[in-house]
C-alpha cells in the first residue's frame, strides 16, 4: 500500500463535505495559509504576552516583528476566500445558466452549517472564563448575548471578550447577509463594465479605509473590509469564466514566487499605498493558486487541504489552546530571541492545536456540513425516546395489536 493511499484513508474523517458536492481544493489550500498566518500572529503575540518589556523594547525595530505584528493580514486573505465562495453560486448562475440560488436555502445553510459550531465554543468559553475568575457571570453575559448576535463589535466598540476572534465573524455575517444583492452584478452581461464596476468598488473601499481612522464602527464593519470580500466576487467571476476545465501557466508560478515575498515587503512597509495593493496581491497570488503548475499542485496537497478544511474549528479554538499552554510554556528559555522561541513554542503548542481542533472538527463541525442534520438529529431523538418509552414501545410493537 503507497503513502498517497496511507495518507487519504488516515486522513478521512478530517476531510471536509460540501453540500454541493463540488470541491475546489486549492481554495483549503488556501484556507490553510490565512489560517497559518492567524495562528502565527495569535502565537507570536502571546510569547509578546509573557515577555519582559526589556526584552520587547530591541525587538520593535526589526523586520521579524514588524511582519510577525502583521501577519493579521490571514483575516482579510480569509474575507477574499469568503467572497468568492459566497459568489460562486450566483455567479455561475446568471452566467452560465446554473440553477439559482434559493434565498431560504441560502440564509437556512449559515443557520444548520456555521452557528452550531459558533455558538457551542461562545458558551464553552463562556463558562471557562467564569469558572477561572476572569469575570463574573453577570459581567459577561451582555458580552456573550452580544456576540451570539453578531453584534459585540457595534455594541461595546470593540472585540468580544468572549472571544476576541469572533470580530471577523461578525464582518463575515453583516457580508453574508448582504451577498445575494451584491451578486446582482453579475447579471451585467457586458464581461469588461462588470469587472471595471467590481474593481472601481474594490480601489473605492480601499480607498475609503484609511478615512475610517481608529473608528471602530466602521474599522470594524463591513465597510473597512468590503474591499477583499468583493475582490473575491472578482475572482469568481475570473473562476467561472475560465469553465471547468483550467489551464495551468509555469508564468502564474513566477507570478506567486514574486507575490508572497512582494506580499510580505507590503506588510512590513507601511506605506501609504499598502492598504491599496494588499487586495490586488491577494488576487494575484489566489489566480496563481488555480493557473500555475507548481503552485496549483502546492495548494492542493493532501494534509494542507485536510488542516485548511478545518480551519473554522481551529479559527473558533486556536487562541484558547495557546493561552491555556502557553501560561506554562512560554517562561521556558524566556530570554531566547524570538525567533527560536517562536519555533519552540510552535513546536510544543501546535500539536495539541490541532489535535483540539480536529476532534471538534469531527464531532461538531463536519457533522453539521450534512444539509440535512437536523432532520436526521430530530429522526434520531424520536427513535431514542421511542425506544425509552415503556408505553410507547408497548404500542408500537407488533403483538400488541
Amino acid at each position: 500500500m503507497g503513502r498517497a493511499v496511507i495518507s487519504q484513508r488516515l486522513l478521512l474523517p478530517f476531510r471536509r463535505t460540501t453540500s454541493s458536492g463540488d470541491y475546489i481544493g486549492e481554495i483549503d489550500g488556501l484556507r490553510f495559509f490565512a489560517i497559518f498566518f492567524v495562528y502565527l500572529y495569535h502565537l507570536f503575540g502571546d510569547i509578546l504576552k509573557h515577555s519582559p518589556e526589556v526584552y520587547k523594547a530591541p525587538l520593535k525595530t526589526s523586520l521579524f516583528f514588524v511582519l510577525a505584528l502583521n501577519l493579521r493580514i490571514g483575516v482579510q486573505l480569509f474575507f477574499v476566500i469568503s467572497g468568492f465562495i459566497l459568489a460562486l453560486p450566483f455567479a455561475a448562475h446568471y452566467l452560465t445558466g446554473t440553477r439559482p440560488v434559493a434565498p431560504g436555502k441560502y440564509f437556512l445553510r449559515r443557520l444548520t452549517r456555521l452557528e452550531p459550531p459558533y455558538v457551542l465554543s461562545m458558551v464553552l468559553f463562556f463558562v471557562l472564563k467564569v469558572a477561572a475568575a476572569r469575570g463574573s457571570a453577570s459581567e459577561l453575559l451582555p458580552h456573550l448575548a452580544a456576540s451570539l448576535a453578531y453584534l459585540h463589535n457595534a455594541v461595546f466598540g470593540g472585540p468580544s471578550v468572549i472571544s476576541i476572534v469572533a470580530w471577523s465573524l461578525e464582518i463575515e455575517i453583516q457580508f453574508y447577509i448582504l451577498a445575494p444583492m451584491l451578486a446582482k452584478v453579475f447579471l451585467i452581461r457586458t464581461v469588461a463594465s462588470r469587472r471595471f464596476l467590481l474593481v472601481i468598488a474594490c480601489l473605492a473601499f480601499s480607498a475609503a479605509d484609511s478615512l475610517w481612522g481608529q473608528n471602530p464602527l466602521l474599522r470594524l464593519s463591513l465597510l473597512g473590509s468590503a474591499q477583499y470580500f468583493l475582490v473575491g466576487f472578482l475572482l469568481a467571476d475570473l473562476f467561472v469564466s475560465c469553465g471547468r476545465i483550467r489551464k495551468s501557466d509555469w508564468r502564474w508560478d513566477i507570478v506567486a514566487l514574486a507575490g508572497w515575498p512582494g506580499l510580505a515587503l507590503v506588510l512590513v512597509s507601511q506605506g501609504p499605498w499598502s492598504g491599496l495593493l494588499i487586495p490586488w496581491l491577494a488576487l494575484l497570488l489566489y489566480q496563481s493558486a488555480f493557473h500555475g503548475v507548481w503552485m496549483n499542485r502546492l495548494f492542493n496537497n493532501l494534509w494542507l487541504t485536510t488542516i485548511g478544511g478545518m480551519c473554522y474549528s481551529i479559527y473558533l479554538l486556536h487562541n484558547y489552546v495557546i493561552s491555556a499552554l502557553g501560561a506554562y510554556t512560554e517562561s521556558v528559555w524566556a530570554t531566547w530571541p524570538i525567533v527560536a522561541r517562536l519555533l519552540l513554542q510552535f513546536s510544543l503548542i501546535t500539536p495539541l492545536v490541532l489535535v483540539v481542533s480536529a476532534v471538534y472538527f469531527v464531532l461538531i463541525e463536519k457533522p453539521c456540513m450534512q444539509p440535512d442534520w437536523p432532520q436526521r438529529l430530530w429522526a434520531w431523538i424520536r427513535s431514542r425516546s421511542r425506544s425509552t418509552d415503556p408505553l410507547l414501545a408497548v404500542a408500537e410493537s407488533p403483538s400488541s395489536d
